[in-house]
C-alpha cells in the first residue's frame, strides 16, 4: 500500500522556495538613479588665475561670478552656454623704465566671457549615488569691459596695453551632485586659452627688446597667448 501525501501544502511550499529569491532581488537597491531633467540654470562663483604675458601686463585674474544655461541632446551629450564676469587687476608697465622698475600703478580689470561647451557625461544619463562627473569642451569670447587705467595716460600711446577682445578655447572637468530632483551642485575645474596682443612699444629693438611678434607680410604681427585656469567654488 502506498502512503499519500497531501500534494496541495508540498506544491505551496515549492513555490514559496522558488518565488523568495525573485522577490528578494527585486528589493536589492541600484547605485544609479535616472536623471529626468532635461534642462537646467543655475549661477556660479569662482576664482580665475591668469597668466600675464611675458611682461607682465595682462590680467592676473579674479574673482568670477556668471549664470549658466544647459539642455540634454541625446545621450550622454549636452549643450551649455555661460556667461561670467571676472572682476580683478592688471599692472600697468612702462616698458621705457629699467627692468625691476617698469610698473608704474595698477589697473582695474572687468572680463567678460561669453562661452558654448558640449558636456559629455561619464555615467551617460544617470547618476551614481547622486555623482554625474562629466568633460566639457568649448569656445567663446572675452573682453575687457573698464578700459584704460588712470596710469596709462602717462605712457607713450605704443605702450599703453589694450586687452580688447578675444577668442578662446576651454576644456573642463568636473561634477554634479543631485541633492534633490529640483536642486544640485556643481563644482568644476576648468582651462582656457586666450591671446592678448603686445603693445609696440615692448618689440622696439632701440629699447633693446627682441622681437616679441612674428611678421607676415610686411607687418608686424603681436601675439600672446593667455592660459587662465579656473576653478570653480561653488554652483547651483
Amino acid at each position: 500500500m502506498r502512503p499519500s501525501f497531501p500534494t496541495l501544502p508540498v506544491a505551496a511550499l515549492a513555490a514559496a522556495l522558488i518565488q523568495a529569491p525573485a522577490a528578494g532581488a527585486q528589493t536589492i537597491p541600484s547605485p544609479f538613479t535616472f536623471i529626468e531633467a532635461t534642462q537646467e540654470t543655475g549661477l556660479f562663483v569662482g576664482y580665475m588665475s591668469a597668466a600675464t604675458g611675458r611682461f607682465g601686463y595682462g590680467p592676473s585674474g579674479g574673482t568670477l561670478f556668471g549664470a549658466r544655461y544647459g539642455v540634454g541632446l541625446s545621450g550622454p551629450l549636452s549643450f551649455e552656454g555661460a556667461w561670467g564676469l571676472v572682476s580683478g587687476t592688471r599692472d600697468v608697465i612702462n616698458p621705457g623704465r629699467a627692468e625691476g622698475a617698469r610698473v608704474v600703478g595698477v589697473g582695474d580689470v572687468l572680463l567678460t566671457t561669453i562661452d558654448a561647451r558640449l558636456r559629455f557625461s561619464l555615467t551617460g544619463e544617470r547618476a551614481w549615488h547622486g555623482l554625474s562627473p562629466f568633460l566639457a569642451v568649448g569656445i567663446g569670447m572675452v573682453f575687457d569691459l573698464e578700459g584704460s587705467a588712470e596710469a596709462d595716460s602717462d605712457l607713450e600711446a605704443e605702450d599703453v596695453f589694450d586687452f580688447g577682445s578675444s577668442l578662446f578655447t576651454t576644456i573642463s572637468v568636473g561634477t554634479r551632485l543631485f541633492v534633490s530632483e529640483r536642486f544640485t551642485l556643481r563644482t568644476d575645474g576648468v582651462f582656457s586659452i586666450w591671446k592678448i596682443e603686445t603693445p609696440p612699444g615692448f618689440s622696439n629693438p632701440l629699447r633693446g627688446f627682441r622681437a616679441v611678434g612674428i611678421r607676415v607680410g610686411q607687418r608686424p604681427f603681436h601675439r600672446r597667448f593667455g592660459a587662465a585656469p579656473l576653478v570653480i567654488l561653488g554652483s547651483l
